[in-house]
């Protein structure tokens, strides 16, 4: 059965109720400043007694900008991405933008796909996060065809981003364990054609290894990035040389990490330390709280949105990292089964 669409009041309908020109009204809607404060106020008030809205996106065509912009995430289920969602639409909103966004579910195959989606929704410029930015085809594909963009997350020395950090962040964290006497660490990621984050984070924690002295960093590998896998934590918790810290890339993979130990009958920290990375709000939530690299997800969303509408402005602002912090929590300790190493001379 079709459904008539709802009467939608024209402007040529409240002009005449109004006693005054179609440009009168645009006028009331756009430019208020110009008109009398009585004229003002009867067409206000007719608008909205009749429940009409100005047509934005017909204003917007005209003007050749939808005051509207992309934003393209992994994945919004991992809160992280959601707070730069929040930070970037809240930002883009005070400024008079809308935000549409898409995810790619981790897969770089998506990601040129969903990008031309999104182009052809004409929105004025992206922000989005990439598996990695290096050799990226559809970085290239804006760069080219001149859409303004701004990485989040990613860090690159061809395209604007806002991130932190991430090898720096990662060398901090391996230095508290090391600082607790653990020598013998892991770093737990999912797949790092997926995530330069990841990489770079493996990269510091690496780097941060050598410095300390420690015995080179064990890399435990899951299938998912946000899921661990009890056979590979098992594999790599037997013997005598098993790691007693595991540093995970992102705080959903500690909590699952965690949740898989436990199933496997250790204690955390007592018998194996865990941290993550990210810093979201549900860690400190756990018992114990999760020990984890803090970034500020919302100002990351934020600072990119005011970065991308500046590139719209004819303005180039540098690319940024922003401050982290080491959130102590209680999932790390020093190691049960053995004292403090003193690092070598």
């Amino acid at each position: 059965m079709n459904r008539k669409a709802p009467h939608r009041p024209s402007i040529v309908e409240v002009a005449r109720k109004a006693g005054v020109s179609p440009a009168t009204v645009s006028r009331a809607f756009n430019q208020p400043e110009l008109l009398k404060p009585d004229t003002l106020a009867r067409i206000e008030a007719i608008a909205r007694e009749d429940g009409f809205r100005p047509n934005r996106v017909g204003r917007s065509l005209r003007a050749g900008s939808t005051r509207t912009i992309g934003l393209l995430l992994p994945t919004l289920t991992n809160p992280v991405f959601a707070d730069c969602f929040e930070g970037a639409e809240q930002h883009a909103r005070q400024a008079g933008y809308s935000v549409m966004v898409a995810t790619t579910g981790y897969a770089p195959a998506v990601e040129s796909h969903v990008v031309q989606e999104l182009i052809d929704h004409q929105v004025d410029g992206l922000i989005l996060t990439v598996g990695t930015p290096t050799r990226n085809a559809t970085l290239a594909a804006l760069q080219d065809a001149r859409m303004p963009h701004v990485l989040a997350y990613n860090e690159s020395t061809a395209h604007p981003f806002v991130s932190v950090d991430n090898r720096a962040a990662a060398r901090e964290m391996v230095a508290l364990l090391a600082s607790l006497g653990h020598r013998r660490i892991a770093i737990v990621t999912g797949p790092l054609a997926a995530s330069d984050r990841a990489r770079r984070r493996l990269e510091g924690a690496r780097a941060a290894a050598r410095q300390h002295d420690l015995e080179p960093l064990g890399h435990l590998v899951m299938p998912a990035h946000t899921a661990a896998s009890a056979d590979v934590l098992r594999d790599a918790l037997k013997g005598a040389k098993a790691p007693t810290a595991l540093f995970c890339s992102n705080d959903l993979l500690a909590t699952s990490v965690i949740a898989h130990l436990v199933g496997m009958g250790l204690r955390v920290p007592g018998d194996v330390s865990v941290c993550g990375f990210d810093g979201v709000a549900i860690g400190a939530l756990m018992v114990p709280p999760l020990t984890s690299v803090e970034q500020p997800s919302r100002q990351i969303g934020a600072t990119a949105c005011a970065h991308l509408l500046a590139l719209l402005d004819g303005t180039g602002i540098p690319s940024v990292r922003l401050p982290h912090r080491i959130l102590p929590g209680g999932t790390v300790a020093a190691p049960a089964s053995s004292t403090r190493t003193t690092r070598k001379p």
